[in-house]
């Protein structure tokens, strides 16, 4: 029995479907149906009952997953108590994250990682939310914004990374043309940039002190991506909601003017999840430790080409 078929075979259960478990896995989709056709062959026995759209675990599927399951910890148990013997950093790591900061939170502090362990291969791999959590088969480690849905995490362990909050932020051009708000109330008579994640549309909710505000935003744009947003707001579209270390840079060039900047969101948690019999792999432990501890200084990161001198410095730590 073929590791790489047990894994094909989980990434299918969790996904749902060949296509997904390929782009969750980094595979080709014929590589994904080869390996599961060569265990179901080696069973002598369908492990799905497929459909049109799906495929579905059948009775003998069902009755193997958790074996599955067992193997690939096995595996990955044993893999992992010889690297820590002999504390070798080697290998790959498949690290993913939603897309909302995958690349503005957690690519600067992977890449501050990989610098430190060049002969890593590393995988930083970008799926949609509702995929995120069904590709865990795949992954050695997700980043997860917010607080991780439960039961659907009871099984992971969970390491909170790091805070954020968010600001209102407008370019100085619209400012001069419609004035600052004075109160958060104000901000109903401006234009707004609205973000949709997917579901709805994300509510401005600004804390200060025991005061709370919160605002629905009236929005003629909306968008999905947030570098789409800081554009929109940086060009005079209206005021952006948005992560204050990912303002801080266009604040500092004079791009964006924090708006009533002493309100903010309440402080949203990174938590990174993973089974809790990896922390035994050194690799993987070396790099949640190495995330935690330089969360800070991404908030100073350029994205424009040259190193953040607070991560350079703090390279001897990893």
């Amino acid at each position: 029995m073929i590791i790489e078929d047990i894994t094909a075979f989980l990434q299918v259960a969790s996904s749902g479907s060949l296509s997904s478990a390929a782009r969750a896995s980094g595979k080709p989709k014929a590589t994904i149906s080869h390996q599961l056709r060569r265990l179901e062959d080696e069973l002598g026995a369908a492990l799905f009952v497929r459909s049109a759209n799906r495929l579905t675990l059948s009775e003998v599927g069902l009755n193997f997953l958790d074996h599955a399951k067992s193997i690939r910890r096995a595996s990955e148990r044993g893999l992992d108590a010889v690297r820590r013997s002999r504390n070798l950093t080697v290998g790959t790591i498949r690290v993913a994250s939603a897309g909302e900061f995958t690349t503005n939170l957690v690519t600067p502090l992977v890449l501050h990682f990989a610098r430190n362990y060049p002969q890593l291969r590393l995988e930083v791999v970008v799926l949609r939310g509702d995929t995120l959590l069904s590709s865990r088969d795949s992954l050695d480690c997700i980043i997860y914004l917010g607080e991780p849905p439960m039961p659907q995490v009871a099984d992971l362990t969970a390491r909170l990374l790091g805070r954020f909050a968010f600001g209102v932020y407008a370019s100085p051009k619209y400012i001069a043309a419609r004035g600052a708000p004075r109160t958060p109330s104000e901000l109903r008579a401006h234009e707004m940039v609205g973000f949709h994640n997917g579901e709805s549309i994300t509510v401005w909710e600004l804390e200060n002190g025991d005061d709370e505000f919160s605002l629905q935003p009236n929005t003629k744009f909306l968008t999905n991506d947030y570098w789409v947003l800081k554009l929109a707001t940086i060009h005079d579209h209206g005021m952006g909601f948005m992560p204050t270390f990912f303002a801080d840079l266009e604040v500092r060039k004079g791009l964006l003017t924090p708006v009533l900047p002493e309100w903010r969101s309440r402080y949203v948690p990174l938590y990174a999840l993973f089974s809790s019999h990896r922390l035994a792999n050194p690799t993987l432990r070396k790099l949640i430790d190495s995330v935690a501890r330089n969360f800070q200084d991404v908030f100073n990161y350029s994205y424009y080409g040259c190193r953040n001198e607070a991560l350079a410095a703090s390279a001897s730590g990893a």
